[in-house]
């Protein structure tokens, strides 16, 4: 009697809203890590009141407390180091060194950088120090 002849209508998922907001996201997250520049090693730095953050221009060189020497996750012996910082001042004057130095370290390792970055000709050395606040 009563013939419904009504299309029925099939639901349809589209998935271009799903993708959109999974690429805003991973926008978000992208944008609002920080990265950290440290050596690849594991180095406790020292602790002090006045740290300064650093300038996009310098070259992070790690020692370890037994006296390793690394740039990234590079070992260097001290005259690998040497020639490699010589190198980089070559091509760019404005280089600092930054040395990220254990704790425990002894300081005859980070006075054996500085020197070695003075006879390379880089006079703008820092050391670097866990901000406590």
């Amino acid at each position: 009697m009563f013939d419904n002849h009504r299309k029925k209508r099939s639901a349809k998922l589209s998935i271009a809203p799903l993708l959109d907001m999974i690429f805003i996201l991973l926008i978000f997250f992208v944008v609002s890590t920080t990265f950290s520049k440290l050596p690849g090693v594991k180095i406790n730095k020292p602790e002090a009141k006045h740290a300064e953050s650093l300038s996009p221009n310098n070259i992070l060189i790690g020692v370890t407390q037994d006296g390793r020497y690394f740039i990234n996750e590079t070992r260097y012996s001290l005259e690998e180091l040497k020639q490699k910082l010589a190198l980089k001042f070559s091509t760019n004057s404005k280089l600092s060194v930054v040395i990220v130095a254990d704790k425990l370290s002894r300081l005859k390792f980070t006075i054996d950088i500085m020197d070695m970055s003075k006879d390379v000709g880089i006079l703008d050395i820092s050391i670097a120090e866990e901000k406590i606040e």
